[in-house]
């Protein structure tokens, strides 16, 4: 992870931090679903692979989130409408698509991140 060279470093600390404590809850409670957070999970997860620079399928957020498919694709429709995510097709297989922030997610994030972080990233 030091090896990225991105002045959003510590932002991309903080959100791997919370998404690991975020699956760790999950792991040590007995009932699924119980602490569920979709829009916050798609967000956080979304973020990640933002500043990592890599792809997340639709697909892949469905699993990734531990909640019913139907469940993110609802709140994926809610975040696109807010437009803070878009989907977008893969030009190589039509079968997948991918869902990434915008540029208003993006600044959405890094704010929360900001000021959950307390250290004025």
């Amino acid at each position: 992870m030091d090896a990225i060279s991105d002045p959003d470093l510590e932002s991309l600390r903080l959100a791997l931090s919370l998404y690991a404590l975020r699956r760790k809850r999950d792991a040590v409670s007995a009932r699924k679903g119980l602490f569920g957070e979709p829009g916050w999970d798609i967000l956080l997860d979304l973020y990640i692979a933002d500043r990592r620079r890599t792809e997340i399928q639709v697909s892949s957020v469905c699993l990734d989130a531990g909640v019913p498919s139907t469940t993110i694709l609802r709140w994926i429709s809610r975040l696109e409408e807010e437009n803070l995510v878009y989907r977008e097709a893969d030009t190589t297989d039509a079968r997948r698509r991918y869902v990434r922030l915008t540029d208003d997610g993006r600044a959405l994030m890094r704010s929360v991140l900001k000021a959950m972080s307390g250290t004025g990233l």
